[in-house]
């Protein structure tokens, strides 16, 4: 399985995670057992941790030089 075929299905998954909710299957269909409120906070979550992580190595290479 090449590496576009693999991020399209994690897209199309991810997506359908989302919209779960709009349709009112959310916790209906047992492929998706997290809850979809988790597809929203996940990425924020991870987001921010990033930009933080990031912010703190760039601010250390400021402070050392």
């Amino acid at each position: 399985m090449n590496r576009f075929a693999l991020i399209l299905v994690i897209a199309a998954f991810y997506t359908l995670w989302l919209f779960l909710p709009i349709f009112g299957w959310d916790g209906k269909i047992p492929f998706f057992p997290i809850p979809s409120d988790y597809a929203i906070y996940l990425p924020i979550f991870l987001l921010m941790t990033g930009f933080t992580l990031i912010g703190t190595f760039l601010g250390f290479l400021l402070i050392l030089n």
